[in-house]
């Protein structure tokens, strides 16, 4: 090669080669990513644990229901609970702030895309027939988790325990639906606030497809009783295809939405 041309070219890549070897560092600190310390929540469903669901009744009318049908309710939802940092469980003082548990709860439900008053077709592709929603009913649940007051600590909490889903909304035939139960748990240190999530199924039907039932008398001294199943969801291995028969049956059709 040329002397003239060599000597241009070995300055080029002496000089690329310094602007990366002192810019790497730099690009090397801002996309390190940063691990901070959180929470480890872990929840098993204890209502269906065959189909590892929580599940919720809701005590309407399905006489005549060809999928089965048997009376009684249940608004009440439990899922065991254990929270770890760094493997171990947590303790706090009975009195103290301890651990703050938030739950969030979203209804899914199914929806036709359908063409816009111009005619013009709402469907990302031509096969999209159905899609599902997301519907926010937080407000209409309450989460309350019960720790573990171990007997050789007394005055002390431990993050073992569980955690009791209650229903507090309508008993419509809208409200039938597979859900997605968000549990967010939060820890306060100082100025620090440490957090950890998991997520479960709760499904909630209008009544019971089990084979038989069982009441059993609540001891509060009015004529009330807790019912019980032997499986809720009948012949169904899905709750959206239960909630949909379920619907179905008490006149809810599928909504046809614009976008």
């Amino acid at each position: 090669m040329n002397r003239k041309y060599l000597i241009p070219a070995l300055a080029s890549v002496l000089i690329l080669s310094m602007i990366f070897s002192s810019s790497m560092p730099l690009v090397a600190a801002v996309t390190r990513p940063v691990i901070g310390p959180k929470l480890d929540v872990v929840t098993i469903p204890e209502d269906d644990q065959k189909r590892e669901k929580g599940i919720i009744v809701l005590g309407r009318d399905g006489y005549g229901f060809e999928k089965g049908y048997q009376p009684g309710f249940d608004f009440l939802s439990q899922h065991k609970l254990l929270v770890s940092y760094n493997g171990r469980p947590l303790w706090w003082r009975i009195g103290e702030a301890g651990l703050v548990v938030t739950c969030n709860v979203l209804e899914k439900d199914k929806v036709n895309p359908v063409d816009d008053k111009f005619g013009k077709s709402t469907k990302q592709f031509p096969e999209e027939n159905l899609k599902t929603t997301l519907i926010d009913v937080s407000d209409k649940f309450k989460c309350k988790p019960r720790w573990k007051t171990p007997a050789d600590m007394p005055g002390w909490y431990e993050s073992v325990g569980v955690l009791d889903v209650y229903y507090l909304g309508p008993i419509l035939p809208t409200m039938i639906a597979d859900h997605i139960l968000v549990v967010q748990v939060a820890l306060v240190l100082g100025r620090t606030v440490i957090v950890g999530t998991d997520i479960q199924d709760i499904c909630v039907l209008g009544w019971s497809m089990a084979h038989n039932i069982r009441k059993i008398t609540l001891p509060d001294g009015g004529d009330r009783y807790y019912y019980t199943w032997d499986d809720p969801l009948g012949p169904f291995v899905s709750c959206e295809e239960a909630a949909l028969e379920q619907r179905a049956y008490l006149g809810v059709r599928i909504e046809g939405v614009l976008n």
